[in-house]
């Protein structure tokens, strides 16, 4: 398994149908390449952590960064996973306040585990969202 998470800035102000449609085409994308993960939005930025194979990851993290949605990609991370940490999920999306955001973002992402501080902290924001929304 293998995982990659980077930030990066809408390229336009978004509304609530073109976030919609960003997550409905990546789900059924994901789930053609059996790609899993997150991805997190605040006031015009996002945060997204891709899991799944190497090759699956890696091809679709190409198709990202060619994307003219967005702009300013900086990756946060991209290293060997020993599991998934979504996989019920071909792409989870919650938008965030500014500080949950930042503090994720500005996490440590690189190390040896996947169980580092920005890791950690997406599946914390992700699990108390859930208990929220229900």
């Amino acid at each position: 398994m293998h995982a990659i998470a980077y930030v990066s800035s809408a390229a336009w102000i978004l509304k609530n149908r073109d976030l919609e449609f960003i997550v409905s085409e990546s789900r059924g994308l994901n789930t053609l390449s059996g790609v899993t993960g997150v991805l997190l939005y605040c006031d015009g930025n996002f945060m997204q952590y891709l899991e799944g194979t190497k090759e699956a990851v890696c091809e679709t993290y190409a198709r990202i960064r060619k994307s003219s949605q967005h702009y300013q990609i900086s990756e946060l991370m991209n290293q060997p996973i020993e599991e998934r940490e979504f996989g019920d999920w071909t792409l989870a999306f919650s938008r965030t306040g500014p500080a949950d955001f930042l503090a994720i973002a500005a996490a440590r992402w690189r190390g040896s585990a996947q169980t580092g501080p920005g890791a950690e902290m997406v599946k914390a924001f992700w699990a108390d969202s859930r208990c929220q929304a229900a």
